[in-house]
């Protein structure tokens, strides 16, 4: 055996598995195998010997194989720390001693006295081995008094079923002198100090390796064959040979324990963690409490003699120890829910703040803006968000390295911190810009302030590593206008005048030009959104009047602005009728109603179903109107009298142009509804200039109470059908509305009464799957 290279190989620097290293491992391996090997060979041939002599002789060989084996494992391994494992291997010495002297006395002296010499070396080695024990509990640094209780619980819980089973008769038996009852009382005693040494291992936090398992194994078998080494002799029995079976394959369990490669980390310590009450510790604590009662019920049911005071008090040293316990373990619960909050508001304020400034991060602070804004909305306050974009950072970066750069963002962020207001909130968004929340404002002029002396602060050179930089700021304005609510418009609107601050000069200050910019903004959105699926049309229903049954839908726009939701059509289309857009956004209309009216055509139900478009005044006085028109019908192959176009008469600016595409519109055979009928500059004198099929009356007359009002709708009305024209009541609200239009005649009508404009499907699914005379055609 070349263990000086074996311990040389242990102390070969570095983590890697080295070829040296990997056959050190190698040679343990087979060193611990071929010790199992054997042991189980001396266990056998053990088992075999029949001459006394030989085999007290054998037991003491194979007793000694185990402690060198100890030794062995120990100089081979190096556990830190390793006086525990001598103090292991010195007891199994001391118990071997004890059976050398016993099988002496009997063998050679043929007398063995009680006690004698033997009693002495067994009983001082079970002190060793519980030191030892404790010893190796403590280097693995676990909650001393946690591990202590729980092993408390349990032996007090064996020890009075050891008091009743086995130390009580003892003591009762007769003896020749009270050094002998002493004696055999001792050695109960000793196995629950060994009992307490296995259950505090068994408690300790950590992987089980190998050589704890064997360990425990062997401790197992120690404590097994000692009780009933004294439960046999406790009853007469006296026959001990399967017992020396046991104690040797301890002895054996013990060596393997050492030699396994394993008892390092045995040995090493573990982290500090508290030992929760699992449901293995629970199931032990109430196997512990319930010893008592059961011990109570099998001497009533045996019909032995109650010992009700020893019961009495072993239930009140275990009750006490599990109370202790179960306060632990709720100080345990409390500190680890404390721990967790504050891990919880830890992890909080990380995923809330930029990690290299401290300030707020980009969704933090968005998050702040938007609450800002519904807070300004409900009280009417002014606030403000400065857009703060560093002059000169890049040079910084490139000049000074990354280092450099996040010195400059931290003192930036300082900067921008000490000068802002008490109540106002800086954060980073990223990169190097900066915003501040200023709220609550009395006018644009607080904002200016605290703006400026931003720029004068971070103007100023910043000491870095190795020298100076010099960054400066451009800073771009935004207010919550008209109450608004969107805290990513807000955003973009100051980052707008941020960056034509920064076109304009370094160190400038800019206010968001709300009436232009917001419509320039607008407007790039509007055509972003024709192309990129923002759009959707929602389709109110039309119905017939003396039947009830639909009879078509109003096709309405709405946009769902990315970034910002919902956008209502009264904040959109009077920027989009500024500008052609406005004709861009009525042919994609038409293509979608078309596309629609085509695919109602194959389903029975919706085959003969009109949709109305809105055509925009602007549209309708420019040549495309015409093309648009064709196009839509041609592309869907649909029949255009389903298609009914509306428009109003104040949109009429070249009336010569606009009368001649309404003629033509209304030759290639589409309906045309002048909407708003009543309003505006319409008279009934338009009525037979204009080449429409039919009015849609203002929701105006409708829902105006006066007799006045009353009897200007029965004259539209009265107009209307006597020049041979279609009519729509719009906004049917009530019953009485509705009874009131099929008194005059009224053909068509719309309103909530109803149903509001929805989705395609939602309309589709009304129709659908309601009975046939619901739904009609023009």
């Amino acid at each position: 055996m070349t263990l000086p290279t074996r311990r040389l190989a242990t102390r070969a620097p570095g983590s890697a598995r080295t070829k040296q290293g990997a056959a050190r491992d190698r040679r343990s391996r087979r060193l611990w195998f071929s010790y199992l090997l054997l042991s189980a060979l001396m266990l056998l041939g053990f088992e075999l010997i029949r001459d006394k002599a030989v085999s007290d002789a054998v037991y003491q060989v194979i007793g000694l194989i185990g402690v060198a084996a100890i030794v062995v494992g120990v100089r081979l391994h190096r556990p830190s720390p390793r006086l525990p494992w001598y103090l292991m291997a010195v007891g199994q010495f001391l118990l071997l001693l004890g059976d050398g002297i016993y099988s002496w006395l009997e063998d050679v002296s043929h007398q063995v006295p009680y006690p004698s010499w033997a009693d002495a070396s067994y009983l001082s080695a079970y002190p060793v081995l519980a030191v030892a024990l404790i010893w190796l509990v403590r280097a693995r640094r676990i909650r001393w008094d946690v591990a202590l209780l729980d092993s408390s619980i349990v032996t007090a819980g064996l020890g009075l079923l050891c008091w009743v089973v086995l130390l009580q008769p003892t003591i009762k038996s007769p003896h020749e002198s009270a050094l002998s009852a002493a004696v055999a009382a001792a050695y109960p005693i000793a196995d629950l100090l060994l009992l307490a040494g296995l259950v505090l291992l068994l408690v300790t936090p950590g992987g089980r390796t190998n050589s704890m398992r064997l360990l425990l194994g062997a401790l197992a078998l120690l404590i097994v064959a000692d009780s009933l080494y004294l439960g046999l002799n406790l009853f007469g029995s006296g026959q001990s040979d399967s017992v020396d079976f046991l104690w040797l394959a301890s002895y054996l369990l013990w060596g393997a324990a050492a030699l396994h490669p394993s008892i390092a980390p045995t040995s090493s310590p573990t982290p500090e963690v508290d030992l929760p009450l699992r449901h293995t510790r629970l199931a032990a604590m109430t196997v512990a409490v319930l010893i008592a009662p059961g011990i109570l019920g099998v001497q009533q049911l045996t019909g032995s003699r109650i010992d009700v005071g020893a019961v009495a008090i072993g239930s009140v040293v275990i009750l006490g120890l599990v109370m202790a316990r179960m306060r632990v373990g709720i100080g345990q619960i409390t500190a680890a829910n404390s721990q967790l909050e504050l891990l919880r508001d830890e992890l909080a304020f990380q995923a809330a703040h930029d990690p290299l400034t401290g300030l707020p991060n980009r969704p933090e602070a968005m998050r702040l803006i938007h609450a800002a804004l519904s807070r300004a909305q409900r009280s009417g306050d002014l606030l403000a968000l400065l857009f703060i974009d560093l002059d000169g950072f890049k040079a910084v970066n490139d000049a000074h390295g990354h280092h450099a750069g996040d010195e400059v963002l931290r003192e930036v962020a300082r900067r921008v911190r000490d000068e802002i207001r008490a109540g106002d909130t800086a954060a980073r968004l990223g990169g190097d810009e900066f915003v501040v929340l200023v709220s609550p404002i009395e006018s644009v002029t607080s904002a200016s302030e605290v703006a400026r002396r931003v720029v004068s602060a971070i103007s100023q050179p910043i000491s870095i590593t190795g020298g100076e930089a010099n960054v400066g700021a451009s800073i771009g304005i935004a207010l919550n206008h008209d109450l608004l609510t969107d805290a990513d418009a807000l955003l973009h609107e100051a980052d707008t005048a941020a960056y034509r601050a920064k076109a304009n000069g370094r160190g400038r200050i800019e206010l968001f030009a709300t009436a232009l910019d917001r419509q320039a903004d607008l407007e790039d959105a509007i055509a972003h959104a024709i192309g990129h699926d923002e759009l959707i049309v929602h389709y109110q229903p039309i119905i017939d009047v003396a039947t009830g049954r639909v009879a078509g839908c109003e096709a309405l726009l709405r946009w769902n602005r990315s970034g910002v939701g919902m956008v209502l059509p009264s904040q959109f289309i009077p920027v989009a009728e500024s500008s052609d857009l406005i004709c861009d956004l009525d042919t994609w209309v038409l293509y979608q109603a078309t596309q629609v009216l085509s695919e109602w055509s194959r389903v029975e139900e919706l085959s003969d179903l009109f949709i109305t478009v809105n055509i925009s005044g602007r549209h309708i006085n420019t040549p495309r109107i015409q093309a648009d028109v064709a196009d839509a019908l041609a592309a869907h192959q649909v029949e255009p009298g389903r298609l009914v176009l509306e428009f109003t008469e104040t949109v009429l600016i070249d009336e010569q142009l606009a009368l001649g595409n309404l003629d033509a519109l209304r030759k290639l055979g589409v309906g045309l509804a002048l909407d708003d009928f009543g309003t505006g500059y319409s008279s009934i004198a338009q009525l037979t200039r204009l080449p429409i099929d039919r009015v849609k009356i203002d929701r105006s007359f409708l829902n105006s109470s006066s007799p006045s009002a009353r009897r200007l709708l029965q004259l539209m009305i009265y107009a209307a059908q006597s020049s041979g024209l279609g009519i729509v009541a719009e906004g049917v609200e009530l019953p009485e509305q509705l009874a009131f239009l099929e008194t005059l005649g009224v053909e068509h009508a719309q309103g909530h009464l109803f149903g509001a404009a929805v989705p395609r499907g939602q309309l589709e699914t009304r129709l659908i799957h309601q009975p046939a005379d619901e739904t009609s055609g023009p």
